[in-house]
């Protein structure tokens, strides 16, 4: 189909189609997923290009879709601010810093994070004061990470627990915000060459499986309540923490 041979679109609409499931019951981890069955089958350039529309789609489709789209850009817009200036910041420190550091000191501080939030939850959630001032800087910390690695929700996401977000609004507000830090993506993906005639296709088509899925875990996560639904997050929050240190090493 356009050229593009029958098992890398297997292989793309399995990675895919799991990370947007994965996606649909969390509202985070596609391209962890996806990247985690690709690069196996396919060289990472060609990987990330290809994860491209189906990241921008399914982020537009969680935000757009929330009851009230408006409301997570209205609570959280110093955050928004902050994590898109500092998505420049971080590219440009790409030159001078150590990347590899960064993800480690992160990967732990993600992993123990969300350890000890499973083992001791904690009761209330952060005050309106503490969240005004918590909030840019999560966003500052995550724009500067997503410049350096393209790696930008673990600080937003470690805040989002602590204020002890519904699922739903929880699932819109990532969806609103991870968009918004996907827009430049793209766009500096196709100036370096990345994005091109030649991947744009494929990464077109791959939003099909990754819509299936994410319609799939929409219908899970319906089905589950709040807690079981903020263990999930812990978890998946944990396992992002273990790959950061695993990306840092390897």
């Amino acid at each position: 189909m356009f050229g593009i041979a029958p098992e890398i679109l297997t292989v793309v609409s399995i990675g895919v189609g799991i990370g947007g499931f994965v996606k649909g019951v969390t509202g985070i981890g596609l391209p962890i997923v996806a990247i985690a069955v690709m690069v196996n089958f396919m060289d990472p350039v060609t990987t990330f290009a290809t994860l491209i529309a189906p990241i921008l789609v399914t982020n537009f489709w969680q935000a757009a879709t929330a009851h009230d789209w408006r409301a997570p850009f209205k609570r959280f817009w110093p955050m928004i601010i902050c994590f898109i200036a500092c998505l420049f910041v971080g590219a440009e420190l790409l030159v001078v810093l150590d990347g590899s550091v960064l993800l480690t000191v992160l990967g732990v501080c993600v992993a123990v994070f969300a350890a000890s939030n499973l083992i001791r939850p904690r009761q209330h959630p952060l005050s309106p004061a503490v969240e005004r001032v918590a909030g840019p800087i999560a966003g500052a910390l995550g724009g500067v990470l997503g410049g350096l690695t393209a790696i930008w929700g673990p600080p937003m996401m470690m805040l989002f627990v602590l204020l002890k977000l519904e699922k739903d609004t929880w699932v819109q507000t990532v969806g609103l915000i991870w968009f918004l830090g996907s827009v430049p993506l793209a766009i500096a993906y196709w100036n370096n060459g990345v994005l091109n005639a030649d991947t744009i296709p494929l990464s077109l088509l791959s939003c099909v499986p990754g819509m299936i899925g994410i319609w799939i875990g929409e219908v899970v996560r319906k089905r589950i309540d709040q807690d079981t639904f903020r263990k999930v997050m812990l978890i998946a929050l944990f396992l992002i923490g273990l790959n950061l240190i695993r990306r840092a090493i390897f």
